[in-house]
C-alpha cells in the first residue's frame, strides 16, 4: 500500500465524504494546535511514517474529528490552515502558517535542551552561575562570544555532552564585536558553529581568522 492510499484509509472513515479522498480533505484544517513529543517516536496518524516527533492536530470542520499528523503531511496534502481568528488561509499562506509553527517548535526545543544543560553544569560547576546565564539567554536568546567561551570550555572539562548549534552568539553591540576582534583564533574556531552565516562572513571579514 503507498503511502496514498494508506493516508486516504485512515482519513476517510473519519471524514463525512468517505469515498473521495480529495473532497474528504478539504474538510480538515489545521488550527495551529502543535505539540513536541519530545522524543521522535511517535506515528503520523495520517499517512503512518514512524518517527515523528512533532505532531500537529488537525481537525474535520463537519463533524469535530481529529488527528494528529507531522507536518509534511499538511503541506503534502494541501490541508488548509486558519488564521488566530478561525479565516481560512489561502494555500501559500497555510504553508507558510505551518513551517512558521514548526520552526517555532523545534527553537523552543532547542532553548529547552540548553537551559537543561547549563542546569547540569551548575551541578557539578559550584562556582557557575546558572540563574545569570539564564536571564542572558532568556532575555536575549543569544550569548556573547566571552559568554559561550566560558560556557564550552567548562562543558568540555566536564565531558557533559552538548551541541554548539543549540547555542547562539550575539555580536551586535560594539563590545561584542570587540569581544571577537580580540579573540585567540583556537576560540573562534571553538564558536564557529554557534554562528549565524552572516557572523561568519562578519568574522571574516574583520578579524585574521581562517575557517
Amino acid at each position: 500500500m503507498s503511502w496514498a492510499e494508506r493516508s486516504a484509509t485512515n482519513l476517510l472513515p473519519l471524514s463525512v465524504e468517505q469515498r473521495q479522498f480529495p473532497v474528504a480533505l478539504r474538510e480538515w484544517v489545521y488550527a495551529g494546535d502543535m505539540f513536541d513529543m519530545e522524543t521522535p517516536t511517535e506515528t503520523c496518524r495520517l499517512c503512518g511514517h514512524p518517527d515523528i516527533r512533532y505532531h500537529f492536530r488537525i481537525v474535520n470542520q463537519h463533524n469535530g474529528n481529529e488527528m494528529l499528523v507531522g507536518s509534511e503531511c499538511i503541506n503534502r496534502f494541501g490541508i488548509s490552515a486558519t488564521d488566530p481568528l478561525g479565516n481560512i488561509l489561502n494555500a501559500e499562506e497555510s504553508r507558510q502558517r505551518v513551517n512558521r509553527d514548526r520552526r517555532f517548535l523545534v527553537t523552543e526545543a532547542k532553548k529547552r535542551k540548553l537551559i537543561n544543560t547549563l542546569v547540569e553544569l551548575a551541578g557539578v560547576e559550584e562556582q557557575f552561575n546558572i540563574q545569570s546565564f539564564i536571564s542572558y539567554v532568556m532575555e536575549r536568546d543569544a550569548f556573547t562570544p566571552d559568554q559561550l567561551t566560558v560556557l564550552f570550555w567548562r562543558l568540555d572539562q566536564h565531558r557533559i555532552e552538548y551541541a554548539p548549534t543549540d547555542f547562539k552568539v550575539t555580536i551586535r553591540r560594539d563590545r561584542e564585536k570587540t569581544q571577537l576582534r580580540r579573540m585567540a583564533e583556537w576560540k573562534i574556531r571553538k564558536l564557529w558553529p554557534a554562528l549565524s552565516a552572516s557572523q561568519r562572513r562578519w568574522v571574516q571579514e574583520n578579524t585574521d581568522y581562517t575557517p
